[in-house]
């Protein structure tokens, strides 16, 4: 065939292919219904804006237009998920800020970028630079004394529980480039300080579930939680704790494997922060066999995700009311099977809600947990005047 045919069938063909890659996209966007948010980004999407009504309005459109366009050309969706999918095949980076990838595919909440500071910054826990100022160490320790004896006064029980970061128990996972700023964790300090000088009942499970670690794989490898290998472990040393409060009333327990049916699902807040689709993991499910099922028992406010609710177990004695966050999900089925009532509020304990549970529940004890990330924090104003007011 002619060599010149053959040029020009190739630079036909080109044309066609451009012509292609611009315009389908165009006629894509023009055809397709206009979607409100991202499933895929988790966020909102510019909408379409109006008219221009003024001089003004008139020189901002053509901005305002490409930005509302730039989120509705035909086929975006498919290109985002294609984009984000191929950079982290080639990269050993997470391709979003709110995401550090580390080793053997383990994925850890935070970044190490200088100014970050969302999530309460767990990579600079992870590094130890989150320390609490001596001064602040101090203000907190008193602010928890003067609860556990507000609580007491009155016959209730307080314990406090600290939940560890993934990065911590699994320190071995992290990126082989990240090194220790400081000794000590702003949790190191914390726990000593509360040991030395109080009698506050302190539940630090960073040493649990390092041992746990050995025996099973204690969290998610592309979620931010620990799994129900670790929470059984927990809960365990938990209420070993809350058991030297009440001796006769409570019977710790610890599933052992053949009380857990594995179930495989979704990749975990983590992978979905990354943007890394179609993983799944295995999720160890706790077969309870003991006599009591709890009940949920709804409180009703206006956040529907973090609403307080209740579970009752009728063949128990003692109340409990609980502040706690998201790790204590996987706490809840274990917990609620040693309690009457158990009452889980989603929040760190403030004034008003104190009040409030402990005299709705008449509870036998408080239990307060927190993420290690939260540390260190300074207490809520309401609880710094209330142990103004108690001391």
């Amino acid at each position: 065939m002619d060599e010149s045919i053959l040029y020009r069938a190739e630079k036909i063909i080109l044309i066609l292919i451009f012509g292609l890659s611009i315009y389908i996209p165009f006629i894509g966007g023009v055809i397709q219904e206009d979607k409100i948010s991202s499933t895929f980004e988790k966020r909102n999407l510019t909408k379409l804006p109006s008219i221009p009504k003024s001089i003004k309005e008139f020189k901002q459109f053509p901005e305002i237009f490409t930005l509302y366009y730039s989120d509705h050309f035909g086929l975006r969706e498919t290109f985002t998920k294609a984009y984000f999918r191929l950079l982290n095949k080639l990269s050993d980076k997470s391709s979003v800020d709110d995401v550090t990838v580390g080793q053997d595919g383990w994925l850890f909440l935070g970044s190490i970028k200088p100014g970050y500071t969302k999530f309460n910054d767990p990579m600079g826990d992870a590094v130890n630079a989150n320390l609490f100022p001596e001064k602040e160490l101090v203000t907190f320790a008193r602010s928890l004394m003067s609860v556990k004896n507000w609580l007491h006064n009155r016959g209730i029980e307080y314990v406090y529980i600290i939940a560890p970061n993934k990065h911590t128990i699994y320190s071995d996972k992290l990126p082989t480039y990240i090194s220790k700023q400081n000794k000590e964790s702003a949790t190191d300090q914390l726990v000593s300080y509360l040991q030395e000088h109080t009698d506050i009942a302190v539940v630090d499970l960073r040493q649990v579930l390092k041992e746990e670690k050995k025996r099973h794989q204690a969290y998610f490898k592309t979620d931010t939680h620990w799994n129900h290998y670790g929470a059984n472990a927990a809960q365990f040393s938990i209420m070993n704790k809350i058991k030297t409060l009440f001796p006769e009333k409570i019977s710790p327990f610890l599933l052992n494997d053949s009380q857990f049916k594995i179930l495989i699902k979704g990749g975990g807040d983590l992978a979905k922060f990354a943007k890394i689709e179609n993983i799944k993991r295995e999720c160890p499910q706790p077969v309870f066999e003991n006599e009591c099922i709890p009940v949920l028992e709804i409180i009703q406010t206006n956040d529907k995700k973090r609403q307080p609710y209740t579970m009752v177990c009728e063949a128990k004695e003692l109340t409990a009311v609980i502040f706690r966050d998201s790790f204590f999900s996987a706490l809840d089925p274990y917990i609620s099977r040693y309690f009457h009532r158990s009452t889980y509020i989603w929040e760190k304990i403030n004034y008003n809600s104190l009040m409030k549970y402990v005299e709705q529940e008449k509870p036998d004890i408080i239990i307060e947990e927190v993420i290690e990330r939260s540390l260190p924090y300074i207490p809520s104003a309401s609880i710094l005047e209330f142990t103004a007011k108690n001391e």
